[in-house]
């Protein structure tokens, strides 16, 4: 009996251990939330999530002509942004008209269904502060929003009148399993939780940890605040400047050293989401900011080895500080999942009418960029851009510098709010916590210094950036086509088909910053092409990506891999006055007049693991839907000059 016994125990603690190992990785390890819902998520990176926006902004890169573009207009309305083939959210939306009244209707479009899922007056959006216009907001003829808007299969958005400013933001997800959906009960926190006062903690592990002191900085010291040798997480940081030092913050250099590397070494002022020369009452973000009395960061800064904070006086003066540390003496996040928390600080930086844009931020590696601080330089029409992944077209650019800033007609020193705010004439905030920017390869973020052409106008860059940062790469080249190029369609095994073809050789520029021109040959059809890919066997899904001649636009066609069809690749082009240039009596766009211009176009396509893992190759096929074009012999036409083949590596 005995016998029989142990021999139950055994199988009931067996049958236990093999519970614990099936399903505790997956209590454990439960989907990611967006940070402004789970604030303890934001250092966490992201696979499967990607930002996608379009913009008022003119191909042309004159800054001025941001106005009146559209890509096409239908009976649905004039079309501002049209998205196809994933689901997503529609995650941030600025609108700036000539006055602080506005006709006309926003649609809003789930492409999945033919009827809107909103129709109403743009006043309508702003104005009932409940739910799904929560989050809705306007003043000054700015108009801005955090939406949070799902959808299953693409977004379209119109309106029933000549649109004037604007941009529309979507974080979209390669796969259901990577959705960051926010409900309406979400939504609602979130709500709250901004209408807090501010400096107000927007996480719910404020640390179980507390250090609190006063110190004396003597002029040109330095002082150590907090040092830790073990592994742990700072939760929250707030430094109260004593006396007269709060005139010493942009003297006062705050160094953080993360794991034995400097991750941090920028003025007071700017580490707590303020500027050199502003009154810091203007700083009242949600992670970062002034209450009035205490300077406050709330990001989370996981490390796994150490973690010091020092205080530097630059000055000849003595400054008092006193400061508390909230932390917890663990740490967990998976390493290899989460990016250490980093500010950029770009000191005061001269360039000269012809340089080319400011680079506020470039690395590689994985991780997710979180906000920025940043002056206007040259004019406050100089857009910033954000590249991501070696991506040669934007993943947001702004139509203008204050626009980036979520203001509009300059910026507007004290005029607040929890994810963007003015803090000078020409000085602002803006943090990206429900558009974070995730990037698995690389990010650069750029800054134009212009009037109305790109780089016309001299000016002074100073900047901060806070981001995360993995140095590992998690997305990686494995394959690369050159279309028109006769060794490299063989070696993939490329062919081509349709009743309507041309070969055609293209000398021209991308939008934006990459402005030197390429030649390159590409292949137009109304058929279909096909080729073989190399990829990692070891892959977690693929991307393709593929160079477009975008004067064809909303090109289309349907993807199959291994003759299994995959879904829709879409691309809806860059913005165009489709009837006549409304400036300067330009009746066509440039590149119609022979000149180079910004024909060419990055655009990209998700692969699901489910079509790619395990396997070293693929074969691909690409059969023509249709097109728009701004010639009228391309119609119906589809294009590709490139193609790059982008294996995702797993955790």
């Amino acid at each position: 009996m005995r016998v029989m016994e142990l021999l139950r125990s055994i199988r009931q603690l067996l049958f236990i251990q093999a519970f614990i190992i099936l399903f505790f990785p997956v209590f454990s390890q439960r989907p990611l939330k967006n940070p402004a819902v789970v604030w303890e998520d934001m250092p966490y990176i992201r696979s499967g999530v990607q930002l996608w926006s379009h913009t008022s902004k003119s191909p042309l890169n004159r800054t001025v002509q941001d106005f009146l573009n559209y890509t096409t207009a239908d009976v649905s309305g004039y079309e501002l942004a049209n998205f196809k083939g994933r689901s997503g959210m529609f995650v941030q939306g600025w609108f700036a008209f000539l006055s602080a009244d506005s006709t006309g209707s926003l649609k809003l479009f789930d492409t999945q269904n033919k009827s809107p899922l909103y129709n109403q007056p743009f006043k309508n959006y702003f104005n009932t502060g409940k739910y799904p216009h929560l989050l809705w907001e306007s003043k000054d003829a700015i108009w801005w929003s955090f939406p949070c808007v799902p959808f299953t299969g693409g977004f379209k958005a119109t309106t029933d009148i000549k649109p004037q400013w604007y941009q529309l933001t979507l974080q979209t997800y390669r796969e259901k399993r990577f959705s960051e959906f926010i409900t309406q009960h979400e939504l609602e926190l979130i709500d709250k939780k901004m209408h807090r006062p501010t400096g107000t903690f927007p996480g719910a592990e404020p640390g179980k940890k507390h250090e609190s002191a006063t110190t004396s900085l003597s002029a040109t010291e330095t002082v150590t605040v907090f040092s830790s040798s073990d592994a742990g997480v700072i939760r929250q940081l707030h430094l109260l400047p004593q006396g007269n030092s709060i005139s010493l913050l942009d003297s006062i250099y705050i160094r953080i050293t993360t794991d034995n590397e400097q991750t941090a070494y920028l003025p007071v002022s700017f580490f707590f989401g303020g500027f050199s020369h502003v009154n810091m009452k203007n700083a009242r973000g949600l992670p970062a900011g002034f209450d009035g009395k205490t300077l406050y960061n709330y990001f989370p800064m996981p490390y796994w080895k150490a973690f010091k904070i020092e205080l530097e006086n630059k000055t000849n003066r003595t400054a008092i500080m006193s400061y508390r540390i909230d932390w917890s003496d663990d740490n967990p996040y998976a390493q290899n999942k989460t990016g250490v928390f980093k500010v950029q600080y770009n000191a005061p930086t001269p360039v000269k009418a012809g340089e080319p844009d400011f680079i506020n931020l470039s690395v590689e590696g994985s991780g997710l960029m979180v906000g920025a601080v940043s002056q206007l330089t040259g004019a406050i029409e100089a857009n910033f851009s954000i590249h991501v992944d070696g991506l040669k077209t934007s993943a947001i650019e702004s139509t203008g510098g204050e626009d980036y800033f979520i203001h509009s007609y300059g910026i507007h020193p004290g005029f607040a709010r929890p994810f963007s705010g003015g803090l000078g004439d020409t000085m602002g905030y803006r943090f990206h916590i429900i558009d974070y920017v995730p990037f698995l390869e690389s990010l650069t973020f750029t800054q134009d210094h212009a009037l109305y052409q790109t780089h016309d106008r001299n000016g002074i860059f100073n900047s901060a950036v806070f981001y995360y940062h993995n140095p590992k790469k998690y997305l990686v080249v494995t394959d690369s086509l050159d279309v028109g190029d006769k060794p490299s369609e063989m070696v993939h095994d490329y062919r081509i088909k349709g009743t309507r073809m041309l070969l055609q050789k293209d000398t021209a520029s991308y939008e934006g910053n990459y402005t030197t021109a390429i030649a390159d040959q590409g292949r137009w059809t109304n058929g279909y092409s096909g080729f073989t890919f190399l990829i990692n066997p070891e892959n977690d899904g693929v991307r393709l990506r593929k160079r477009i001649n975008q004067t064809a636009y909303h090109q289309e066609v349907k993807v199959y891999v291994d003759n299994v069809f995959v879904g829709t690749w879409f691309e809806q082009g860059t913005n165009y006055n489709l009837n006549k240039r409304m400036y300067y009596n330009d009746s066509l766009p440039n590149w119609e007049k022979g000149n180079i211009e910004a024909k060419f176009r990055d655009t990209e396509f998700e692969i699901p693991a489910s079509f790619t893992s395990g396997k070293s190759s693929i074969t691909v096929r690409m059969q023509t839907v249709g097109s728009l074009a701004v010639f009228s012999w391309n119609r119906g036409l589809t294009n590709e000059y490139y193609y790059w083949a982008y294996s995702y590596l797993p955790f």
